[in-house]
């Protein structure tokens, strides 16, 4: 435990004192301070906006070719623009168009017959709702017009046709829709944090192989020593600066952007104490399992270069379980395939994670997952080391991975043949 108690130390000070760490982490916590006035600052310009043009309407064309009462058409569509002027006119198309386009109407409606309108406008938004609210409007107009034909009153009727409906959501579980936008930034920085960090372990390891230095540190401790300090350093230090960006980005939302931010959005925002606490565990989980491998199959590569040709396999089990979690997300959060991967080794961190924060799972089947991460932990931990072990002093071409299991079996005869003699 000493030796490897100081190999973590030595990894640990040695990455946060690196100067591209210190640098991105606090590049980061400053753009996510700078973030959080975002808000406030659009809103107070958006209010200055107002305050400079209080008397500023807009202006909406209504060229009236479907009925003669110019006065309900008016009075209809006030109902839907009380904040605007509306101009029944008997322009022609041409004229109109030309209004709009210099801006003289905010948009204008032809009514070629009672069920059917043309929409001017001079930039159609794809996020737009005014073709919905302007067929409302003009129903609306239809109903009036056919109402009074038949002397039924319009107003009583239409009060009846549209009375509000009050409703409440009750929910007995997980609220996904509440959860979901927490969740998906959480998911994302569990994946970045995995790879940068696990990239991390690796790079460590080849750069000590590639200046010898891995030999000497191989005379003074075991290879266990050295793998599991070396992964528990990194993944410390690591820990550090995901507790300091996400620190400072729940303390900015609470205090800073919470005051600006509609309150349907800050609570989107907000992430429930429960769903960051599973996210560190995970975190943990999963950089354990990926570093273990990662550092593993990187002291096997005698060059920056072979990286990616032993690392490659490992990674893009990552990516699949990334690409299984974000479809399901958006679908069925409990589907088969994220069920299965939830118990997987590879995948269950960051599948079961997403499950726990938009879904009702039973605790023993978080329980079940996380016991199955740790063994597997555990078992990849001695695996990493028998590796490691063969790979310090292996140069040239990386083996294939048919050749590294039968130099662990060799390792494990001849390592069963010294305990005999002893």
């Amino acid at each position: 435990m000493k030796h490897i108690l100081q190999v973590l130390k030595f990894e640990y000070l040695n990455a946060i004192k690196n100067k591209a760490f210190i640098i991105t982490t606090v590049i980061l916590m400053l753009l996510i301070l700078a973030t959080a006035f975002v808000p406030a600052i659009i809103m107070d310009m958006q209010q200055s906006d107002s305050e400079e043009t209080p008397g500023e309407m807009n202006i909406i064309g209504i060229v009236d070719n479907a009925y003669d009462d110019s006065d309900l058409v008016t009075k209809t569509f006030e109902k839907y623009y009380p904040y605007s002027v509306v101009q029944v006119t008997k322009e022609s198309m041409d004229d109109v168009k030309s209004k709009v386009n210099r801006s003289e109407y905010t948009f204008a409606v032809v009514l070629n017959h009672p069920l059917s309108f043309t929409y001017v406008t001079k930039n159609n938004s794809l996020m737009s709702e005014e073709s919905q609210m302007i067929t409302a409007a003009v129903q609306s107009v239809y109903r009036a017009v056919n109402f009074e034909k038949f002397g039924v009153d319009y107003d009583r009727t239409s009060a009846i046709l549209d009375a509000p409906v009050m409703f409440d959501t009750v929910t007995t579980g997980t609220d996904q829709t509440k959860n979901y936008f927490s969740t998906y930034v959480l998911v994302m920085i569990l994946y970045m944090a995995i790879v940068m960090y696990g990239q991390m372990v690796s790079q460590s390891v080849v750069t000590e192989k590639n200046t010898r230095a891995m030999e000497m540190l191989i005379t003074c401790a075991k290879p266990a020593h050295l793998m599991f300090g070396k992964v528990l350093g990194s993944g410390l230090a690591g820990l550090t600066q995901l507790v300091l960006i996400i620190g400072t980005a729940l303390v900015s939302v609470r205090t800073i952007s919470a005051k600006s931010l509609p309150e349907g959005l800050a609570e989107m925002l907000t992430m429930p104490a429960a769903t960051v606490i599973y996210a560190f565990i995970f975190f943990l989980t999963a950089y354990f399992i990926y570093a273990f491998l990662l550092g593993a199959l990187s002291s096997l590569a005698s060059r920056s270069e072979d990286l990616n040709t032993l690392t490659t396999p490992v990674m893009m089990i990552f990516v699949v379980a990334f690409m299984i979690v974000m479809m399901s997300m958006t679908n069925d959060i409990n589907n088969i395939a994220m069920i299965v991967c939830s118990y997987i080794p590879f995948t269950a961190p960051i599948a079961i994670f997403a499950r726990i924060a938009l879904s009702d799972v039973s605790f023993y089947e978080i329980i079940i997952s996380i016991v199955i991460q740790l063994i597997s932990i555990y078992l990849l931990g001695m695996l990493a080391a028998a590796i490691y072990k063969i790979g310090v002093l292996m140069y040239g071409k990386p083996p294939k991975f048919n050749e590294i299991f039968k130099l662990l079996k060799e390792q494990h005869k001849t390592n069963k043949a010294l305990k005999s003699k002893e």
